[in-house]
């Protein structure tokens, strides 16, 4: 059992802005569209965490975290994000890009898209915070500056808490529905290859449309700028982890899991460099 927290381990007033370095990456325009993507994502969690406390309203314990912990957690992150996106860059019309990225995105967060069960819900709701940890992590690591690599630290740690208590809250769904191997894999597979389908390019597509007026970003566009990123996943994004962490609702045999490992890394390596 994982102890729920009764408040955030840390504040944005923790994260030192006064110290950051904007010289090291005020001028590479990568970074301001990565941040303040993860900026507007993050700060929706309140409908986000809406959507979940209808779909799971009968349990008490899920819903009281949902509401008391993670939904607070999640929105910290967001504004954390803006306020060094607006420290760093700070003539970006950063509310008028957010109402835009809302407008876009509503349509695709509503409480009849979520998963067929409540036990695969909880585990794409895994599959969302592996996606989450490790995103940050990465950005932990090729972050050039010092500030930032702090709040990604404090940011990955929160994910993978509420990793923990997903996991948790799926466990008990699926001791009722008893859900195959097969289809559990099928479900994670589904929200695996749903990632940046919707939220991400509509966050950045945002980001670019409001920051240079009059322009239009299109899905080549968001191919180019994930081909950019490529060479930070490779050299930063932590493979070995994202995979135990997607595996581990599928509670696959030790010897299975052990040799599948290595295949996995190799394909999610190339999937997400390509």
């Amino acid at each position: 059992m994982h102890a729920v927290r009764t408040h955030p381990t840390w504040s944005v007033a923790d994260i030192p802005y006064a110290n950051i370095e904007k010289a090291s990456i005020q001028d590479q325009p990568d970074w301001f569209y990565l941040l303040a993507g993860a900026s507007f994502v993050e700060t929706l969690s309140d409908l986000y965490a809406s959507n979940l406390v209808e779909y799971f309203q009968e349990n008490l314990p899920a819903t009281t975290w949902l509401n008391q912990q993670w939904e607070q957690e999640e929105v910290q992150h967001g504004l954390a994000l803006k306020t060094y996106v607006l420290e760093v860059w700070p003539d970006f019309d950063w509310d008028r890009a957010y109402r835009r990225f809302v407008k876009a995105y509503q349509p695709y967060c509503q409480t009849d898209l979520l998963g067929p069960t409540q036990a695969l819900e909880m585990a794409s709701r895994c599959v969302v915070e592996t996606g989450t940890a490790s995103f940050y992590t990465m950005i932990q690591a090729a972050s050039p500056e010092p500030v930032l690599r702090l709040l990604a630290g404090r940011i990955r740690a929160d994910e993978v808490h509420h990793y923990k208590h997903f996991y948790k809250f799926f466990r008990e769904y699926q001791r009722r529905e008893r859900n195959s191997r097969w289809r559990i894999g099928r479900e994670l597979w589904k929200r695996v290859s749903e990632a940046d389908q919707e939220d991400s390019y509509l966050a950045i597509k945002s980001a670019f449309e409001v920051k240079n007026s009059g322009q239009t970003f299109s899905g080549k566009d968001f191919a180019a700028f994930r081909e950019r990123m490529g060479d930070w996943v490779s050299r930063h994004y932590p493979f070995e982890m994202a995979i135990k962490m997607l595996l581990k609702p599928v509670s696959l045999p030790p010897a299975l899991q052990k040799m599948a490992l290595p295949l996995l890394k190799r394909s999610a390596r190339r999937a997400l460099a390509s």
